[in-house]
């Protein structure tokens, strides 16, 4: 299918989706993959900024995890520490927990860090990703003040019923990915099975030991398996069920700082088992459309720090040892109703209860958290696109301030496929429970940080041919956050997290696309530019002469 007539097919489907029509429902039509149109139309016109991963650019890296894609392919900045180390990932220069991370539209990140790490998320787990820039990330969940990225599964390619890549690579690293497709007109089966594994023991100069040599990294493997499986059952022509588990098993060896290479007498490891299970059912019928998911997660961390002194190995210096168990339930109801005249409204309300059993806590922690949504959408015919949204959420007895989202975009030529949009909004993030619980430093007084941001972009495209197109974004963004939490160090020799920094970031983002096709042969170049600089205005960095400096991610 060439790159016009795909175009073509999206924009009349999504035309077909929005009318009030009987033929909609015609029963020769409803058994067609419509999971495969991702390319909507709303994305050049709409007043948020949204972008999905290049199926194709992702399927080549399906051996490999959700960062190095991140890392490789888009303008998130991705902060990694090694192969098989924590990475994970900023948006327009906040810090990682103002990234969220949702799976088929439930949040993942820990209720205990705030964070994702993105080195244990497999490409193949999912089948398609799409990335909400700012204000954007509203529409799925609230104090994502940089973005969040969405990962969707069960949507792959029906004439796909089974892959398998397997690499090789030094350092004794392996890899194995496997995807296995099954179903019928009812009935579909979806199987993804992943195990990554290596010593990892790389040779490297170390100068921070006297006098510099040559040495071989030690305690640095890993090794992470796991698989996802999904079933799907279309009930009637108007009900669908669906069931998806993702379990994953991770082992990591934490190497010593450089200047402790010498000894062997360090042992740090990290132990975790993941079980995340989601269960939807949707009932999509002429233009009312309703999605109910109730999920369950489990998380079982353990986390291992022994040091001895360089003279007696059984002479014990350090020992931690930090067992953590978080059970989270959540349940997401949407509806979205189209209307005449190009009106479109969509509601629902969220649910999410965290239970976290630490060691390092005093006693079980938990959090429960009820949130309204609202969104109201319409289009003046080709030329202009409004977006209203709303969230309010009651976290623990206490309402949260209310977040509002306001956007247009405008196509001032009627000729020509020139879209210019606006946006503002405020949002809010909670803090983590280890910044509030942790022993020693966790503060229970912590406010949660909050932020407006200001966007605009434009965005041209211009087809030359049938098989050629040009694509051209660009777009600016101001963000004003309050109340950023950090960790800073105290008298008593342990950190403690306070509300500290009040943090200016903007930024640009630039994005050019030339595509074609040529016989059998489809072709992309992509040209990409991002600027971001974060500062801290606080009155205590205006006071320690440090403000203005861009921040350390």
């Amino acid at each position: 299918m060439t790159i016009s007539l795909k175009y073509i097919t999206c924009t009349f489907l999504f035309w077909i989706l929005v009318q009030e029509v009987g033929a909609q429902m015609i029963f020769d039509t409803l058994y067609l993959d419509e999971t495969e149109i991702i390319s909507r139309k709303y994305e050049r016109n709409a007043p948020t900024k949204t972008e999905e991963i290049d199926t194709l650019v992702k399927s080549e890296l399906n051996h490999l995890s959700l960062a190095d894609l991140l890392s490789a392919h888009t303008p998130v900045f991705v902060k990694d520490y090694g192969k098989g180390s924590l990475a994970t990932a900023s948006f327009r220069g906040t810090a990682a927990s103002h990234t969220k991370v949702l799976w088929n539209d439930i949040e993942i990140n820990s209720p205990m860090l705030g964070q994702v790490d993105l080195s244990l998320v497999p490409n193949n787990f999912y089948s398609h990703a799409i990335l909400n820039y700012g204000g954007s990330s509203l529409e799925n969940t609230s104090g994502a003040l940089g973005g969040a990225i969405n990962l969707f599964s069960g949507k792959r390619r029906s004439d796909e019923k089974l892959s398998f890549i397997q690499t090789f690579g030094s350092y004794k690293t392996f890899s194995s990915s496997l995807n296995m497709n099954l179903g019928s007109r009812k009935f579909k089966s979806l199987t993804s099975a992943h195990l990554t594994s290596s010593d990892n023991s790389y040779s490297f100069y170390n100068n921070a030991v006297i006098p510099p040599e040559w040495q071989e990294q030690k305690n640095a493997s890993y090794f992470n398996r796991g698989f996802t499986q999904s079933f799907a059952y279309r009930l009637s022509a108007f009900h669908e069920m669906e069931i998806v588990t993702w379990n994953q098993w991770n082992f990591r060896e934490i190497p010593p700082v450089m200047s402790s290479q010498n000894h062997d007498n360090h042992k740090e490891e990290q132990t975790s088992f993941t079980s995340r299970n989601i269960l939807k059912w949707k009932f999509h019928k002429k233009n009312t459309l309703l999605n109910v998911k109730t999920a369950w997660f489990y998380e079982n961390l353990d986390y291992l720090l022994v040091t001895a002194t360089s003279v007696d190995p059984e002479d014990t210096v350090t020992f931690i040892h930090s067992v953590n168990k978080t059970n989270s339930g959540f349940v997401k109801a949407r509806i979205m109703q189209v209307l005449a005249r190009e009106w479109t409204v969509s509601g629902g309300v969220d649910m999410t209860f965290h239970r976290v059993n630490s060691n390092n806590y005093e006693g079980l922690k938990s959090r429960n958290n009820y949130g309204l949504f609202l969104k109201i959408a319409k289009s003046f015919s080709d030329f202009l696109n409004m977006e209203l949204m709303f969230r309010q959420q009651f976290v623990d007895d206490v309402f949260t301030p209310p977040a509002p989202f306001a956007g247009v975009s405008i196509k001032p030529f009627r000729t020509h496929d020139l879209y210019l949009r606006f946006n503002a909004n405020y949002n809010y993030n909670l803090p983590g429970l280890n910044d509030l619980y942790w022993y020693p430093g966790g503060n229970e007084d912590l406010k949660p940080e909050y932020g407006i941001q200001y966007e605009g972009g434009i965005t041209y495209v211009k087809r030359f041919s049938g098989l050629i197109g040009l694509t051209v974004e660009l777009s600016g963004y101001d963000s004003y956050i309050n109340d950023w939490i950090q960790w800073v160090p105290t008298d008593y020799r342990y950190w403690t997290a306070r509300n500290i920094a009040f943090v200016h970031a903007r930024g640009l983002e630039a994005l050019g696309q030339l595509y074609g096709q040529k016989d059998d042969v489809i072709y992309k170049f992509i040209v990409r530019y991002s600027f971001t600089k974060s500062t801290n205005e606080s009155n205590e960095a205006k006071e320690g002469g440090y403000a203005g400096r861009q921040l350390i991610y």
